[in-house]
């Protein structure tokens, strides 16, 4: 397995959900017999204290935390051409699907719709379309030029298997695969991950030789 190595959780893996964690879904990718191009989490470092705000995604720190992890990794691709943000021509680049994994979703921004009705208040539209997890997988596959499949799914396991299937059927030939942990409990840490996948190494064959050929 190929990994591309990252920096340091600074919170250290205990300290939030498991699953959001680089290493978690790295070892869940060798299970499945996925090959793993480059990775990336959220937080790397002390001074991970809030992901960058992305236009149009508001409240929540969802969006913006699978975007920032999303670039990081993608950045991380080893090889060429690398993926960059923008309208440049995508010929050549491989078809990368973005798969979003979270198993509660976009938590915040619930809990911010529930409270304002609760209080009667007035909801901004901006909220209406980012209720759902693929406004984020959207804006990633235009920004970075992916033109796989889109697919949002609740748990790591269920990511897998879409991925696998994806890149078996040929439908995609790499998969940005996206894990959003956000807090569930006050003061707690929001986790993101992500792993640009590719199918699994072809096993080797020893070439077969008759009695009396040199091998």
């Amino acid at each position: 397995m190929n990994l591309t190595a990252t920096a340091p959780n600074a919170a250290g893996p205990a300290s939030g959900p498991a699953g959001a964690t680089a290493a978690a879904l790295t070892a869940a990718a060798s299970t499945a017999g996925l090959r793993v191009l480059a990775s990336a989490q959220w937080p790397e470092t002390a001074e991970d204290a809030a992901p960058p705000a992305i236009a149009g995604f508001v409240v929540s720190s969802f969006s913006p935390l699978a975007a920032e992890t999303a670039r990081r990794c993608l950045l991380r691709r080893p090889g060429s051409p690398a993926p960059a943000p923008g309208p440049a021509d995508a010929a050549g680049r491989p078809v990368t699907a973005v798969v979003v994994v979270s198993p509660l979703g976009d938590l915040a921004g619930a809990v911010h719709v529930a409270e304002t009705v609760d209080a009667e208040g007035r909801l901004g539209p901006l909220l209406f379309f980012q209720a759902v997890p693929n406004a984020v997988a959207g804006h990633l596959a235009a920004q970075w030029q992916l033109t796989g499949p889109v697919v949002c799914v609740g748990d790591t396991a269920a990511g897998l298997a879409v991925t696998a299937l994806l890149l078996a059927d040929g439908d995609a030939e790499e998969a940005l695969l996206i894990r959003v942990d956000q807090a569930h409990t006050p003061g707690g840490p929001d986790r993101a991950a992500a792993l640009l996948l590719g199918p699994g190494p072809q096993p080797s064959r020893e070439p077969q030789h008759h009695e009396g050929e040199q091998p």
